[in-house]
């Protein structure tokens, strides 16, 4: 086989596998320009500040609803934090204990909800209410904003489970 021979078919074989290739690292960085950065590092913040909340207000009435939720808000974190991890975002709440914030908005309405939350059992549920009402309104708008389909399915998840969690404070209201 001559060399021009060799190297055609070389390139015949090659030359696909190349632009696949590029065709997948462009499209991965096309890919992470879609992602909102600030919408989901808002999202983790947000699945701490009610994580935190009911951690403490949990410990204040010991009621089970709190300590419940507050095991789902730490897999509803986890799952923003795997999405900011693929897309090399910075997470916001590495490093912060329960109840301390980086973001001073942040740390008054934590500070704004326990207050309100240790008043009574039933001031403690209404702050669950008005978290899990927040977080819905929240991922509702970025759902509707579009996403790609790994973070629409996360954000599908997220307000499935604050639906359920903002059902279940509704029930212990009224009971």
């Amino acid at each position: 086989m001559n060399s021009k021979f060799k190297i055609s078919i070389a390139l015949a074989v090659t030359l696909p596998m190349l632009i696949a290739a590029l065709g997948a690292q462009v499209g991965a960085q096309a890919a992470t320009a879609k992602v909102s950065a600030s919408m989901l590092k808002k999202l983790v913040a947000e699945e701490k500040l009610a994580h935190d909340v009911y951690v403490t207000l949990g410990d204040e009435y010991g009621m089970r609803i709190f300590d419940n939720i507050s095991r789902a808000e730490s897999t509803h974190m986890s799952s923003v934090q795997t999405l900011l991890a693929k897309y090399g975002i910075k997470d916001p709440t590495v490093g912060d204990k329960v109840g301390q914030f980086d973001d001073p908005v942040l740390q008054k309405l934590y500070n704004d909800l326990v207050e309100q939350g240790m008043q009574s059992r039933q001031d403690a549920i209404e702050v669950g209410i008005a978290i899990e009402e927040m977080d819905i309104a929240d991922l509702e708008k970025s759902l509707d904003a579009g996403q790609l389909p790994d973070v629409e399915r996360v954000l599908e998840r997220l307000l499935s489970g604050s639906e359920r969690h903002l059902s279940a404070f509704e029930r212990n209201l009224r009971s």
